[in-house]
């Protein structure tokens, strides 16, 4: 057994407290049942010496008061005295002498363990009682006098010596039987407190072992403990622990893959451009564009890449913002037919060129909205953008917008060419594009939706999508009204 680990010290601890306790109350038992025997003994005596005054009061026969005192001496073991009022003892018998006709005196073994003081007390008509040892009879020896007055009213006294012997053999056995107890006591609490240490400690060992396996990584320890006092909330909290850590853990490893996938998009999305570019300069500073037409075309390809290259930081670094929760963007009451109207003219004449129908609809009762219009204006540009970018020529493109359960829902169709059923769950994602065909100057950088998505979602609202190959693509978005206002 370690000395230590839990397990011993509270064994130890345990037994110490058994052993102390047992001590002080064995100790404790023992002087009070001292005390108690004493005390009954002294009242014995007490009564006796009473009975004793009553027979020298009845009895006038001198030869027959002798008799009952010597037999009363006999029954009680003891030594019983009576004395005149000068101290002279009258009769005396028991314990094998007697003093009678002899004075008081102290110094004489056979009349200790009394004191003068004590005599002095009894004749003053005082009840007297003392314990102390007797050289003569080698014990310690209890002493009671009384005093009383005989039928002439003539101040008499009894003194009755009684050896210990017998109440020391009772106390003596008290204590034996005291120390067997505590003995038994102490080796059962040692027993008893082993067993519970060990208990105790069992559930304390386990979770130790699974800290010590969480130390290492491995978090899908647990600990089956099933108790409701502190060691199962201990253990409780210890599972709680261990799942959270593996489920930040996870969560960690997830933020590591997206971060590396993100790099490799970014590089990906940056390199393409920059090889245009650097192929576009390296023509012209070969010599090998001849005319100014030919000079001006690809000085527009290079400004149309650093712009595409612009856009492409510009987005990373609003998604990132926006991924770590800092939508550092105003809010105020919005009337969403301003934020409309100014899509529309910036988005008509792109749909004009394609020749797409372009048609808005609005319900005559939309409240306001608490946003920033400027990203709302955003959101609107990239799903109308998107749908006319995919929707062939002679197509249609519908905006609608209605109030529902302080709601504003905002739906934008197409007659395009739809999303892949594989591919919808995936368009929220970055740099994610669902036709891996499309050229460059068909393609935005991937970022557009996780953007759309996330200003949407900042904004307290929702975004879904519902599309078919070849039929066309609807985003459905749900915004909360702006609750003071009555629009």
């Amino acid at each position: 057994m370690k000395l230590n680990n839990i397990v011993t010290k509270m064994w130890v601890v345990m037994t110490i407290l058994v052993l102390l306790v047992i001590g002080i109350s064995g100790a404790a038992q023992t002087s009070f049942m001292e005390g108690l025997y004493y005390e009954q003994q002294a009242k014995q005596f007490k009564d006796l010496g009473n009975k004793v005054a009553d027979m020298a009061r009845a009895e006038e026969d001198p030869n027959s008061l002798d008799q009952k005192v010597a037999l009363v001496a006999e029954l009680y073991d003891a030594n019983v005295m009576i004395l005149n009022q000068k101290g002279i003892v009258m009769y005396c018998q028991g314990m094998g002498m007697s003093t009678r006709n002899m004075p008081m005196n102290m110094g004489n073994h056979h009349h200790g363990p009394m004191t003068l003081e004590d005599l002095e007390k009894l004749y003053q008509g005082q009840v007297v009682v003392h314990k102390g040892n007797n050289p003569y009879f080698k014990t310690d020896v209890l002493s009671v006098g009384i005093p009383f007055k005989d039928l002439n009213n003539i101040d008499r006294a009894i003194i009755i010596h009684a050896p210990l012997d017998p109440l020391a053999d009772e106390l003596g056995r008290l204590q034996r039987l005291t120390i067997y107890t505590a003995v038994g006591g102490i080796i059962l609490a040692a027993l008893l407190s082993l067993f519970f240490s060990r208990l105790l400690s069992k559930p304390l060992v386990k979770m130790n072992k699974a800290a010590l396996a969480m130390a290492s990584g491995d978090y899908l320890q647990r600990v089956d403990i099933q108790s409701n006092d502190e060691i199962g909330l201990l253990s409780n909290s210890l599972n709680t622990l261990a799942s959270r850590l593996q489920e930040k853990i996870s969560q960690l490893e997830m933020q590591e893959q997206i971060r590396r996938e993100f790099v490799t998009n970014v590089a990906h999305e940056i390199k393409t451009p920059l090889a245009v570019i650097q192929g576009f300069t390296e023509t012209m500073i070969d010599g090998l564009v001849k005319t100014e037409k030919d000079r001006d075309k690809y000085l527009e390809n290079i400004l149309e890449e650093i712009n595409r290259l612009k856009r492409l930081v510009n987005e990373v670094l609003d998604l990132k913002r926006m991924e770590e929760g800092n939508f550092d963007f105003d809010r105020e009451p919005c009337d969403l037919r301003d934020i409309i109207d100014r899509v529309q003219r910036k988005l008509t004449q792109l749909a004009v060129e394609k020749d797409l129908q372009f048609d808005i609809s609005i319900e005559k009762k939309i409240p306001t909205v608490n946003c920033n219009s400027d990203r709302i204006e955003r959101v609107l540009i990239n799903l109308i953008a998107n749908a006319i970018r995919h929707t062939p020529s002679g197509g249609k493109i519908t905006l609608f917008v209605a109030a529902k359960a302080n709601q504003v829902h905002l739906r934008i169709s197409d007659t395009g060419e739809g999303i892949a059923p594989e591919d919808l769950p995936m368009i929220w994602e970055r740099f994610y594009k669902g036709d891996k065909s499309r050229t460059r100057t068909q393609g935005g950088t991937g970022l557009g939706l996780a953007i759309v998505k996330r200003i949407v979602e900042g904004h307290g609202g929702q975004i879904n999508v519902e599309s078919r190959l070849n039929e066309g693509t609807t985003f459905n978005i749900v915004l909360p009204m702006q609750q003071s206002s009555n629009a």
